[in-house]
């Protein structure tokens, strides 16, 4: 009995063992997945700027173009929502027949 005994201690070291392992493996992943992240985000927002700058446009052109832009898509998601419950009310309307 005292031998199985030992030889599920053993057993239970080295799957502990493995997990420290993993969970090492998982911490650097974790970390380099962060770094990849940040670099692709780095990259993206360079290449906005430049594009934007490429244009030729002042701030205020700049601030007049977004403001004009986020106005338009909420009226965008405003209909989009309205035509949303639309939709919904009708089927609700053909179930209740």
């Amino acid at each position: 009995m005292d031998k199985q005994i030992e030889k599920i201690n053993l057993d239970i070291e080295k799957e502990e063992e493995k997990r420290k392992i993993l969970e090492e493996k998982l911490k650097a992943s974790t970390e380099r997945l962060k770094q990849l992240r940040a670099k692709k985000t780095e990259i993206e927002d360079s290449e906005m700027v430049k594009g934007i700058r490429d244009l030729n446009i002042s701030p205020e052109e700049l601030k007049e173009i977004l403001s004009s832009i986020r106005q338009k898509k909420n009226a965008v998601i405003k209909e989009m929502d309205a035509m949303e419950k639309r939709t919904f009310d009708k089927e609700q309307e053909e179930k209740a027949v």
